[in-house]
This record gives C-alpha cells, sequence and structure tokens, in this order.
C-alpha cells in the first residue's frame, strides 16, 4: 500500500513540474496553415502559430484567424549588411527593400543629422528595423570625404549642409590621437549603434597623406584604429572596417575590429593587391571576425563578374576554408542586396542553401544579435516571407514573395513595389 502511495505521489509531482514548466496557451492567435517551413537545412510542412508578433507551438485558446499559405514555402526575412541610407525620401526606400524581403538594414555610416530625417519611420512595425554607424572616421581628405563633397552640387539645402557640417557633422576626419579625443565625446552625443572606421590603401598610407593626389584615395592611418578600437569597446559598441586591399584586411585584423565591411577587391588589372591568404583567413576565424562581401559595389555586372573571377573567387575560397562568417551586404546606393546575391549565385561559390543561410538567418542575426529573428521556431519574432516555389531548388524563387509578416502583422506594399 506504502509502495502505491509513493508512486502516486511521484505520479502527481512530475506531473507538476511538466506543467510548471510547458509554455502558457496563448489567449489569442493566427493559425498559418498549409506552408513549408524552412529549418535551417530544409522545409518541413506544417501549422505555425502566432501570438502577440511571436510564434507558439500550440494553438491559442481563442484562433483570430487562420491564414492558408497553399503550399508556400516559409523563410525568414532578408538582411543587408552594408548600405548607406542617404535619401531623406525615406518612403520610397522602405518599399524598395520590403518589396525585396530584406526587412533588416546596417548603415555602414550616415550623419546623426541625416538620421533624425528619416528615423520616425524606421525600426516599427510595417518597415525596416535600422541600426547605423552614424558618421564614420578617416583621415582629412580621406575616403569617403570625396563621395560627401558631391552632395553640393544638388544644390540647396545639401551644399551648404556639407559645407558647414562636414567634420564632424558628417565624417570624421582625424590625424592624431587628440583628433579623435576632441570628436569622440560630439560622436558618443549621436548615439550610433556601432563604430566605422575606412581603412584604404594602408600600406601605403603615409605616402598618400603627402600627396594632394591622395585625396579621396586614402582612409584613416592604420595606426589610429587600435585606439579608435579601444574607446568604442570601452563603450560597449563593436567595429567594422572599410577595407580596399588585403593589407586594409590584415590591418583591420590586428587592430581588432569586430567585422570587415568588404571583401578586399578592386578595379586594378593586377589582382594581387586584393588577394587574402590562407593565413589572412585563419586569424579572421581565430579572431570571430565577420566579412561582408558587397561583390556589387562596382555597379555594372560585367565588371562584377570579373573581378568575381579574378579576386572574389580567391577570397571567399579561403574564408569559407577557414569558416569564416560571411554576411549579405551590397553597398549600392538607391539598390538593394538582391543584387548581390544574384551576382554571389552566379559565382559558383555557393550552394543555394548556402545562400538562403546567409541571407536570411546569418545577416539578420548579426546586424541584431541580441534578437530572437532568423529562426521560424516558437518564441522567435514571427517575421516571415512566403516564396511561391522552392528556393533551395532555384534561387530564383528568392525574387517571388506572395507574403510578408513582420512581428505577426502582415505588410501590405503599393502595387509597384510588389
Amino acid at each position: 500500500m506504502l509502495k502505491q502511495i509513493g508512486a502516486l505521489l511521484l505520479v502527481l509531482l512530475v506531473s507538476c513540474r511538466v506543467t510548471a514548466n510547458a509554455p502558457p496557451v496563448p489567449s489569442h492567435g493566427v493559425a498559418y496553415r498549409g506552408g513549408l517551413w524552412f529549418d535551417g537545412n530544409a522545409f518541413e510542412r506544417k501549422t505555425m502559430y502566432v501570438s502577440d508578433g511571436v510564434f507558439s507551438a500550440t494553438a491559442p485558446a481563442q484562433l483570430d484567424s487562420t491564414v492558408e499559405l497553399a503550399g508556400g514555402y516559409v523563410i525568414p526575412p532578408f538582411g543587408d549588411a552594408h548600405q548607406h541610407l542617404t535619401d531623406p525620401r525615406i518612403a520610397m526606400t522602405i518599399n524598395a527593400f520590403l518589396g525585396a524581403g530584406v526587412f533588416y538594414v546596417k548603415d555602414q555610416a550616415n550623419a546623426p543629422m541625416m538620421r533624425r530625417l528619416i528615423d520616425h519611420a524606421l525600426n516599427k512595425p510595417g518597415s525596416l528595423d535600422y541600426i547605423s554607424a552614424n558618421q564614420g572616421w578617416t583621415s582629412p581628405d580621406g575616403h569617403p570625404v570625396e563621395v560627401i563633397k558631391r552632395g553640393m552640387q544638388m544644390g540647396e539645402p545639401m551644399a551648404s549642409m556639407v559645407r558647414d557640417s562636414l567634420d564632424p557633422g558628417l565624417v570624421n576626419q582625424v590625424d592624431t590621437k587628440e583628433d579623435i579625443a576632441r570628436r569622440w565625446s560630439y560622436f558618443l552625443t549621436g548615439k550610433p549603434d556601432f563604430v566605422k572606421v575606412y581603412l584604404f590603401r594602408s600600406e601605403i598610407h603615409a605616402q598618400l597623406r603627402n600627396d594632394p593626389r591622395g585625396a579621396g584615395n586614402r582612409g584613416i592611418d592604420p595606426k589610429l584604429v587600435p585606439e579608435i578600437v579601444r574607446l568604442a569597446h570601452a563603450a560597449g559598441l563593436e567595429v567594422s572596417a572599410h577595407v580596399f586591399t588585403a593589407q586594409d584586411f590584415r590591418t583591420a585584423l590586428e587592430a581588432g575590429v569586430d567585422q570587415i565591411a568588404h571583401l578586399p577587391g578592386g578595379r586594378a588589372t593586377n589582382p594581387a593587391p586584393f588577394l587574402l591568404t590562407e593565413e589572412d583567413a585563419r586569424l579572421a576565424a581565430k579572431k570571430k571576425v565577420k566579412v561582408v562581401t558587397t561583390v556589387t559595389q562596382h555597379g555594372d555586372s560585367a565588371t562584377t563578374d570579373r573581378l568575381i573571377q579574378t579576386q572574389y573567387v580567391n577570397n571567399i575560397g579561403v574564408l569559407k576554408r577557414s569558416k569564416v562568417p560571411l554576411l549579405i551586404g551590397s553597398d549600392v546606393y538607391g539598390g538593394t542586396a538582391a543584387g548581390e546575391v544574384a551576382a554571389l549565385a552566379r559565382s559558383g561559390q555557393f550552394s543555394n542553401l548556402e545562400l538562403l543561410r546567409m541571407w536570411s538567418v546569418e545577416t539578420p542575426r548579426a546586424i541584431f544579435p541580441r534578437r530572437r529573428i532568423g529562426v521560424l521556431s516558437p518564441g522567435y519574432e514571427a517575421s516571415f516571407l512566403v516564396l511561391r516555389e522552392d528556393p533551395i531548388a532555384n534561387f530564383r524563387a528568392t525574387r517571388d514573395i506572395v507574403m510578408r509578416v513582420k512581428q505577426g502583422e502582415r505588410i501590405s506594399l503599393p502595387v509597384a513595389a510588389r
């Protein structure tokens, strides 16, 4: 009799523990039925539930509605880890990015004043989720100062803004540690999400710094990057580095940056200065540095495809062999990362599954590492795309999006943006 009572008590105890650990049943929500859901490796047919903007494993107590996905392929939304949103007509940009399925954007240098013009429309349901470095760090007349000054050609008020606010409002131009110190407090008041430094031909920086013809063809003094990294990390900010040559890549790694915003590569006929080595890749892996692709930054597809074969195939290969994380980023003004992944698909260096994971899982999670995104599982944000066809079988299927949902809310776009 005592054994029977003991067994009953044990059953009750286990039952209570299971009940206590079980997730609560949502009070209301929506069922998405008839879809094939991406689990990171393949697609599984199942019904998923969404309650209060989050995926739930169990049906809610009250089902508000059921959405029939009709065999659509469900994936997480895409990210773009290298953009510059400098057009204040932000509604047009939002529609273009959401139309391409890009929900998450990392702005690799903008300006606090420009950010204030667009912030009201970002980081909300139905829009883009966005972070920015605000103004980047370079040398006097270093890249991208020449790009920013082109804005003066647009006339007023842009000309006055560039002339009056160039440094430190639009870019930080520094030659010494003292220059950095004078600008650092002002830089932090703009509440940057991370820090961007511009390395450009760092192997000949001293030569270019003393040559007037080097304006726009140089970046920050490489000796200053460790100081910026030190200050950034003390402020809880990661550092992203613009690079051009393989030596820039090495300089960034040695300085302790967290992310490299480009694969090295340039239009020069001699590829040697841009080619990474196995040692470079091993060091990047050891330091856990992520690298953004940006192969389409050079413009037309013919130039891009030539550089892919002469430079980027090597750099992608050595990084992949050392398992360095590669993120999708386009750095194309007025474009989206859709063109970037199309070029990477043409390169032959990635399987469709690899590209899908890079674009919809790894890039979004790298942009917002503290958020539960990029995974279609209970407890994660209910943000997803529904495709008409299987993107693992045919990657062009990523262009045919039939539904967009962000944090449980369905996104409706203007007809022209679909």
